[in-house]
């Protein structure tokens, strides 16, 4: 299915008139669309404008879409705000699908989330019934015992390979490697993901509602996620052969890409995979979504 794009405009929403993101309607109209979340701080051009390729790649595959700033992200103003980000992202998504609904016709959507923008994807999903599915990028992950070991090997593999970490080593290791300024102290991202058994509930509770979840994981996260199928190793509960719901997740792996697809044949490549995978059967769900892009 292709189409012009017919409709592609900014667009003020939300109780208090805050919230500004921009529309992409196709020919046609539709019943779905694809909501695409903040990442981070990033405004809703997204990342070196993923969001706005996306969106007109979606466009001219027949999909709508909104992308939109969270309140107090670049042009929403942080107006009526409460609660943690968590809890005023979910009411904010459902303010968007407030907004694509009334005058659009559209009554269902798929979240699409990058870093914490996958986290608020998941929780919003649980609080709105409208979500029929979620496309999370670098979303929750826990560490298992398959990552420690290729944790270990990727580590040896680089530091065996490059003389200077040898060098720079055996300089810490006699006390002579000066300590790095405080500004570039390593430190921890500051997402939290929920507790593995709560992540496995919420999962469950999405699966039987009969929301279709992929997970898409890059090499930029290798803190926390390194092989292909370690969403599988995660929630084993989910894939196992009692599983009822299984159908319902998928995931992939790009171990070259960097968390925020820096490098524009990355972007095409990405953009190019989603939109094979959000295209719909009767207007409805995602039908495409598989693990062939490990």
């Amino acid at each position: 299915m292709s189409a012009q794009i017919t409709q592609e405009q900014a667009v003020v929403f939300g109780q208090y008139r805050n919230l500004v993101g921009v529309v992409n309607l196709p020919d046609g109209g539709s019943e779905t669309a694809v909501l695409m979340l903040t990442a981070g701080m990033l405004p809703t051009p997204g990342p070196f404008r993923l969001h706005v390729d996306l969106a007109r790649s979606l466009a001219e595959a027949g999909v709508a879409s909104l992308r939109f700033d969270l309140s107090g992200i670049g042009e929403s103003l942080a107006v009526g705000t409460s609660g943690t980000s968590l809890e005023r992202a979910a009411a904010e998504v459902s303010a968007a699908i407030d907004f694509l609904e009334q005058p659009h016709g559209i009554r269902r959507v798929v979240l699409f989330g990058l870093c914490s923008g996958a986290d608020d994807a998941l929780h919003a999903a649980l609080q709105d019934t409208r979500v029929v599915g979620i496309y999370a990028l670098d979303g929750l992950g826990y560490r298992t015992a398959k990552y420690y070991r290729q944790r270990l090997l990727d580590v040896a593999a680089t530091k065996l390979a490059n003389p200077e970490k040898w060098v720079s080593w055996a300089k810490r290791l006699l006390g002579r490697q000066p300590p790095l300024p405080g500004s570039l102290q390593p430190a921890n991202d500051i997402r939290e993901f929920p507790g593995r058994e709560e992540a496995l509930r919420q999962l469950r509770a999405l699966a039987e509602r009969g929301v279709t979840m992929h997970f898409h994981y890059t090499g930029g996260v290798e803190s926390y996620y390194n092989y292909a199928s370690q969403f599988q190793d995660m929630f084993p509960e989910l894939f196992s052969g009692q599983a009822a719901h299984a159908q319902q997740f998928s995931t992939s792996f790009e171990r070259d890409s960097d968390h925020v697809y820096f490098l524009c044949e990355h972007r095409q490549a990405l953009v190019s995979f989603v939109t094979r995978r959000l295209t719909w059967a009767d207007g409805s769900v995602p039908v495409e979504w598989s693990d062939s892009h490990n």
